[in-house]
């Protein structure tokens, strides 16, 4: 069984084909942009027909989605917050004319590296990325935890400091509001405004020594909402992803203040750095598809 896997985020499409042994061939990259889930859909199922020889297409998309009835629940615009009902899976199924399984873009990644990636052996674990916001998703016990709507791992969302900054759900002091490396940008621009991402920022640091006090904040505020998360899940380890956490620095960093800052009896916790790059959520739908194909499309296993 041939397995065409995608990823589909508001830059752009990842898609590949996935053999039985999850080998990847014929990648390819197809910009996409933010549109209205109607319109994303619409660019999903034109890259999956530009593929021939594949049995089964496998989903990771943005957006809160049940993947138990294959619906979005919530879709952004870019700016907030969009509360609907739309059937992804069906739409995508009535275009391509094959079994579809559509997984939300964060439990993709979870489970891709909870499969493939650095999860390993462990069966218990908290994925989260950090970018644009901070989402992320749980493995509990071997399997992904996905909660009574399929909602669940929505991380960013936490509320770590209220009446804060104005997040795009509506609600103020989101823990993305702090964590992100968007967070990370905007507080280094009140230093540097014509910083242009993260990746410039640390470029700076040396010639300006005041970034490094954004830095550290920023690298507090990830701290506390990972002992948020350690005394709520107590997982084996926390895998965090996202480009910024490439640089072993930073990782280090996070690791070292951790275990100063989280009550003893959970120091224990390993913070780990993905390992998958853009290519885990392909993974983890690949990963998802197998198991549904085998019936089992409740409880998502490791």
């Amino acid at each position: 069984m041939r397995i065409l896997a995608l990823d589909v985020g508001g830059t752009a499409i990842k898609s590949a084909i996935l053999e039985p042994d999850g080998t990847m061939t014929d990648q390819r990259l197809t910009p996409s942009g933010i549109s209205p889930v109607e319109v994303m859909t619409e660019k999903a199922a034109a890259v999956a027909k530009a593929y021939d020889a594949y049995d089964v297409l496998a989903v990771s998309m943005t957006g809160q989605l049940d993947h138990k009835t294959q619906t979005i629940r919530a879709w952004s615009n870019g700016t907030a917050f969009e509360t609907i009902s739309f059937p992804v899976g069906k739409r995508l199924r009535d275009q391509v004319g094959r079994p579809v399984f559509v997984l939300n873009d964060a439990n993709a990644a979870t489970l891709g590296e909870a499969c493939f990636g650095a999860g390993g052996q462990h069966q218990n674990l908290l994925c989260l990325t950090y970018g644009t916001g901070v989402g992320g998703g749980i493995i509990q016990n071997g399997k992904l935890l996905t909660g009574a709507r399929g909602l669940a791992g929505e991380f960013g969302h936490l509320v770590t400091h209220p009446g804060g900054h104005l997040c795009r759900c509506g609600h103020r002091g989101c823990y993305q509001q702090y964590a992100s490396t968007s967070a990370l940008l905007r507080d280094g621009q009140q230093i540097l405004p014509e910083l242009k991402n993260a990746r410039e920022l640390f470029e700076k640091l040396p010639e300006e020594k005041r970034l490094q006090e954004v830095v550290d904040n920023w690298i507090t505020e990830i701290v506390l909402g990972l002992c948020s998360l350690a005394y709520l899940f107590d997982p084996e380890c926390f895998i965090l992803g996202g480009g910024v956490m490439e640089r072993q620095d930073v990782l280090a960093k996070v690791q070292a203040q951790f275990q100063k800052a989280v009550i003893p009896s959970f120091a224990g916790i390993q913070i780990l750095g993905a390992e998958l790059g853009n290519k885990a959520g392909m993974l983890g739908a690949f990963a998802y598809a197998r198991q549904a194909m085998a019936g089992n499309t409740e409880d998502i296993e490791v």
